[in-house]
């Protein structure tokens, strides 16, 4: 290929990825721009044969070994634009965010609350070997993650609950986005994603960005992230001074050279 020509589908992706990202926060900010237009003055419904759409669907792709981050953009623009008329609730089996979005949660001014797997529940969890240790290695970024947050004073904002129920494992990932003063979220992600160095930088990934003002399916996305919570406890400086969260010194010291293979 000629030098300064672009291929036709690096264009077109390019074009895509942008024109996604800017159409999910369109959205979003529309439903905000109506929700304080509600909330200054009522609005009358006018009868239409024709109603418009309620929902949009985006689909979200990761192959960064590719050149394609269309899902990690859309993710990080979400967690960046999360002001303090919004909550988030975030969910991933394994609780190793990135390094970006944790600094995108901790920089940001909204309310977060991060779903992950209680060691007893971890896939890992009573295997063989050195795979016996993971479920320590996830305590142990949990726990720094955590007094992170107590050091700047965030716990008002950031909490992070862990689920468990016994004889599962839990696997659940996803994102509910809730504005402020709704007790049903506008928008949603559902796919693979775990929201970690692996879904981000080595693994193909698909998910689906949902934004939607229909009540029945808002309520529905509701439902669905309540149910997960409702069996999960909040975390606390208690929670890793329990026998059972003491994670042994050599899991300590090879946790960061390995994060980035789990």
């Amino acid at each position: 290929m000629m030098e300064g020509m672009v291929h036709p589908y690096q264009g077109n992706r390019a074009e895509f990825s942008a024109l996604s990202r800017q159409r999910i926060m369109a959205v979003l900010q529309a439903a905000q721009v109506r929700q304080r237009l509600e909330e200054a003055e009522p609005c009358v419904g006018v009868a239409s044969e024709d109603p418009p759409p309620d929902t949009w669907v985006f689909p979200l792709v990761q192959m960064k070994p590719l050149g394609i981050r269309l899902d990690e953009q859309v993710t990080e623009r979400l967690l960046r634009e999360v002001g303090s008329d919004a909550h988030v609730c975030l969910a991933s089996g394994y609780f190793n965010l990135t390094q970006a979005y944790l600094r995108l949660v901790l920089g940001a001014s909204g309310r977060y609350r991060i779903l992950t797997a209680s060691p007893q529940v971890n896939g890992f969890y009573g295997a063989r070997g050195v795979a016996g240790a993971i479920p320590s290695a996830y305590t142990h970024l949990a726990q720094q993650f955590y007094s992170k947050v107590c050091q700047l004073g965030q716990e008002h904002r950031v909490q992070l609950h862990e689920y468990y129920r016994e004889n599962w494992t839990f696997h659940a990932k996803g994102l509910w986005y809730y504005l402020i003063g709704c007790d049903k979220p506008c928008l949603t992600l559902i796919g693979s994603p775990n929201f970690g160095y692996r879904s981000v930088h080595r693994d193909l990934e698909a998910q689906i960005a949902i934004v939607t003002e229909n009540p029945i399916l808002q309520t529905q996305l509701q439902q669905e992230q309540e149910r997960l919570y409702q069996r999960s406890t909040e975390v606390c400086s208690a929670t890793f001074r329990q026998p059972d969260r003491h994670v042994r010194l050599w899991v300590q010291l090879l946790t960061p050279l390995i994060k980035n293979f789990f």
